[in-house]
């Protein structure tokens, strides 16, 4: 059986939040990891 409009548009909104929420936290995590890098580089050439 077919889940009802309500149910199905809540579905919608919870998962595009989700993924927003894991793209969100994946560019954090890149950022900081190109931070620590860029810092480790730069240790290295002292």
């Amino acid at each position: 059986m077919l889940y009802s409009l309500e149910l199905q548009m809540a579905g919608v909104i919870l998962l595009s939040a989700m993924a927003v929420g894991g793209i969100s936290l994946w560019l954090k995590r890149r950022k900081e990891q190109q931070k620590l890098d860029t810092y480790g580089d730069e240790a290295q050439n002292i």
